[in-house]
């Protein structure tokens, strides 16, 4: 099967200015020649089965959200004003049937909305490698996924308060003993809680708090490498950052306090960093909506203002930044939101494609529009370089060459 888009603005994910007039071919599951309109090289389009004329449209990757909760990750949707602290538990909690239709529905909403690639970053009951497997199987379709199965917590650390989304272990052995467990169960990388979050502020965590000492996590890490795993980890506050740092960690998530001498060592070690900016300032936002006020200011005080900092510093340092929402965060807002903190529209997309894959370890199948990569492109309304807004109006996706539609969803539609 071979599709033709074309007189589409290609933005290619590369960082290279857009290509006006121009033309990509899908060929079945790979994206093939890419051209400039006849008008302008007096060249032939080439042959093709299906034609999609983008006039007034930009072509780019498809994104990669990098930190979801897919069971719960509805709750970001319009018209959902639940508080991330009484939402995430209480669907955490459900039987794991109805959790798994919930991540189906919340995996298609983020597919149809430009997210062909998930990194979902813990889920109660290891549903994400199930969500993943179920994709992967052609059963339904949907968006691809890489899941760390359960995260890793020390006692009582985060995401052990409401819900159980991590396992418990204590001491280097136990680690090392919970990161083969998480491989044996098909993980596609390890996560580490290393820190105290908001989901259990104030009554049972606080995100300064330090849950894994160096020597914890050196162990972890160094198991997960063993085995070619890629490793990440939830650190807000800078000891907890530094602890991850000192320890070889490959990712940062939230990294709430950044200092020069922190994002110096994450430019040196080769450290990514995915904010989730936009989730963490929805959960101060929701708060205030409900009236935990003051508890909506320790949040801006404490995690919020200076996550706006750290990402700033992070950017004119050279640390690698990708997108992710967490749980109640939006992808444009995010890329907005980036781009407040001093990175260029062009950079907002690289987060959300290139360097997302990148941080994945996929930067050679996607990412990037690129002969011979996997066709996962989007197609939005209006140019995202002049407004991020733009990239609301999805009006085209393809994951793998397939146009996602109803059948494919259903998983009735083969290339």
């Amino acid at each position: 099967m071979k599709t033709l888009i074309h007189h589409c603005r290609l933005i290619d994910g590369t960082g290279q200015p857009p290509a006006e007039d121009a033309w990509v071919l899908i060929e079945d599951d790979r994206i093939g020649p890419i051209g400039r309109g006849p008008s302008q090289t007096g060249a032939e389009l080439p042959r093709c089965d299906r034609i999609l004329d983008a006039t007034g449209c930009s072509l780019l990757p498809g994104m990669v959200n990098l930190h979801v909760h897919i069971v719960r990750r509805h709750l970001h949707q319009k018209g959902s004003r639940t508080p991330f602290r009484q939402g995430a538990p209480y669907y955490e909690n459900l039987n794991d049937t109805t959790r798994m239709v919930w991540a189906v529905k919340n995996a298609w909403h983020e597919l149809t909305h430009g997210v062909t690639t998930l990194r979902d970053c813990a889920t109660k009951n290891r549903l994400n490698i199930e969500l993943r497997e179920t994709f992967a199987s052609g059963l339904l379709g949907g968006p691809r996924v890489f899941a760390c199965g359960f995260g890793i917590a020390g006692t009582g650390g985060h995401e052990t308060h409401r819900y159980q989304g991590a396992v418990e272990a204590d001491g280097p052995d136990e680690v090392r003993k919970a990161v083969r467990a998480e491989i044996k169960a098909g993980a596609d990388f390890i996560k580490f809680m290393a820190s105290g979050g908001i989901g259990g502020m104030p009554e049972h965590e606080d995100p300064r708090w330090i849950e894994f000492s160096v020597e914890e996590l050196k162990v972890g890490v160094e198991e997960a490498h063993n085995r070619n795993k890629r490793t990440a980890a939830h650190a807000m506050g800078i000891g907890p950052v530094m602890n991850c740092l000192k320890a070889g960690i490959d990712c940062i998530e939230h990294g709430v306090g950044l200092d020069r001498q922190a994002v110096e060592l994450m430019v040196s070690q080769g450290v990514y960093y995915i904010p989730t900016v936009s989730g963490i300032t929805e959960v101060a936002r929701r708060e205030a909506e409900h009236g935990s006020r003051s508890l909506a200011r320790l949040i801006e005080d404490v995690v919020v203002k200076p996550l706006y900092e750290s990402i700033g510093l992070a950017h004119q340092a050279g640390v690698p930044i990708g997108a992710g929402t967490d749980t109640l965060g939006d992808m444009v807002e995010e890329l907005k939101l980036l781009h407040r903190c001093g990175l260029t529209p062009m950079e907002c997309i690289k987060a959300a494609t290139s360097v997302a894959a990148t941080i994945l370890g996929q930067e050679a199948a996607i990412g990037t529009i690129e002969t011979g990569k996997t066709a996962d492109l989007v197609l939005v309304e209006g140019d995202p370089l002049k407004d991020l807004d733009v990239m609301k109006n999805v009006r085209d996706v393809f994951k793998a060459g397939v146009h996602v539609d109803d059948a494919f969803l259903c998983g009735m539609q083969g290339n």
